[in-house]
Formats: structure tokens, sequence, C-alpha cells
């Protein structure tokens, strides 16, 4: 017989599992409702006779749109306080495509992302202004003005946990509104994925670790450190469920 072990009141042995652990549950397609009211469902790629889906499209099936409004309000803002131009959804948008896009090349700068001329034979420029339209300066501009929720004007409360939510408030709303969007607009599937997770940060290096970071987690078995977040995940669309982050010590 395999060796077993109890943990948590239930019996693990080494071997296949044969049956869903909880018991057996009906299978269960995932689905998303868009803004628009259509709806995607698990394996509808089409949208019509010779047209597929984009990654666009699911993007923004996913991203809350009154969010995406408010980023643009709140930004433009801080760019017109500043004398610049400002911005609006669709550019936002695109912006949030030119960051995608530059993770796809290696650069040492950021300013290398907008060359016209490849570093290598083997690779093609990034010239991002050429292929997305957006000049550097301007993206450097929203890059720095770029806020995602309201900031309250009163002072934090007393002790470090009053200044460590005060700081969360710069993300609060865009979390919220992602939490609300996929509660009202995504079905899962029948199997989920429940999961911590890390968005790394390394600070400014030195005793300036936690520069920028409310609440810095440093776990052992995570290759990464940083922000800690609790989430859940539909197992088989991949789409993530509700998110919590881990804000203070104590919570």
């Amino acid at each position: 017989m395999a060796p077993s072990v109890a943990v948590h009141g239930l019996e693990w042995r080494d071997q296949d599992v044969l049956q869903p652990i909880g018991g057996p549950a009906p299978r269960r397609t995932w689905s998303v409702r868009t803004p628009a009211g259509d709806a995607i469902v698990e394996g509808g790629d089409s949208v019509g006779r010779g047209r597929s889906r984009t990654p666009l499209d699911y993007f923004l099936a996913v991203f809350p749109p009154q969010e995406l409004s408010l980023i643009a309000e709140l930004t433009s803002a801080q760019l017109s306080a500043r004398g610049r131009p400002p911005t609006s959804p669709g550019e936002i948008l695109k912006l949030f495509g030119v960051q995608l896009l530059g993770t796809r090349f290696e650069f040492g700068s950021r300013a290398e992302l907008w060359s016209t001329s490849s570093r290598t034979k083997h690779m093609p420029a990034p010239a991002l202004g050429v292929r997305t339209g957006m000049p550097r300066n301007r993206f450097d501009y929203l890059w720095t003005n770029l806020k995602f929720s309201v900031q309250p004007t009163a002072a934090p409360t007393a002790g470090a946990t009053g200044a460590e939510q005060i700081r969360w408030s710069l993300v609060n709303d865009f979390v919220t509104a992602i939490n609300q969007h996929r509660a009202a607009h995504v079905t899962p599937a029948d199997t989920l994925c429940v999961d911590e997770s890390i968005s790394k940060w390394y600070g400014q290096g030195g005793a300036w670790i936690s520069v920028g970071m409310p609440m810095y987690v440093a776990i052992e078995r995570k290759p990464k450190n940083g922000c800690e977040m609790q989430n859940v995940a539909c197992g088989r669309s991949g789409i993530k469920l509700p998110l919590k982050i881990v804000t203070t010590a104590v919570d």
C-alpha cells in the first residue's frame, strides 16, 4: 500500500488521484458577458463569417470600461496641471498596448524602444513610435502622470497601519472596479485555482527597498518579493476572478 500522511483532517496518499477532491462536480463551461451584452463562451471565438475575436476583444470584455474612463479623467487632470494636453480612454488603452509591446524587446533604457535602428541584424528595430503612433515624449508624459484611483485629501490616521492604507488608495478604485466587473460579467467553469501571487518589487536597492510599496512581502517559497495578492482563477479559461491585495502586516 502507498504511504499516506494526514494533513488538515484529510488522508493523502502517494498515488494518482482518481476522483475530484471534495467529490465529483458537474462540468460547467465558462462564459463572459461583454459590456455590449454579447456572450463569449468556451470554444466560441467566432463572431461572424470569416472573423474571430482578437486579443483586444477579450481584453475589453474583462476590463471595466468605467475604470478606463476614470483613469483618463484622473490622468488628464494631472497632465493639465503640468501644461500638457489631456488624454482619452482610447489613448490610455494604446498606452497599455505600448507597455505590453515593449516587453517583446530587450533594452537597456526605455528610450531604446523608440529607436528605428536595430542593435543586431537578427532582430528588428523596436521603433515603437512608428509601430504605434505614440511618440516617446507623449509616452513619458502619460507614464509619469498616470493615475488609477482617487486620492483622499485627508491626512492618514495615526500609526503605520493608517499610513499604509492611505498609500494603497493609489490602486483601491482600480482593484475594486476589476473585482466588481469580473463578478458581474464572468461565469467561471467548474474548476477553480486558488493561489497567492507576488507582484515583483525590489525598490531602489539597499535600505530603500520599501520605497513605493506600502506593504513589502518576502516569502521564502516564492522566487520574487514584493506585493502579495490572494487570488482565484477559472481553471480552464485562465481568467482571474476577484483579487485581494494584502495591504498591511496585520492583514
